[in-house]
């Protein structure tokens, strides 16, 4: 009888490790997931149209392009 407990009890904390360690392998490899995305440069998107006069389209182009020269 004693030896049937203790091979339980040995059982139970194989699979509580098990899972700890699995746990922890899946923390891990998306952390590395998401520091690896996080250093990723953006791509530089540019748009090539005509150029239209209206002075409210230069003034919206101008904020949100961080190169001028781009346009």
């Amino acid at each position: 009888m004693k030896r049937g407990i203790r091979l339980m009890a040995l059982g139970f904390a194989i699979a509580v490790n098990g899972a700890a360690l699995t746990a922890v392998n899946v923390a891990l490899v998306d952390g590395a997931g998401r520091e690896r995305l996080s250093q990723q440069q953006p791509e530089r998107i540019v748009i090539t149209a005509k150029r239209r006069d209206l002075p409210e389209n230069q003034a919206v182009a101008t904020r949100n392009c961080p190169a001028p020269k781009a346009l």
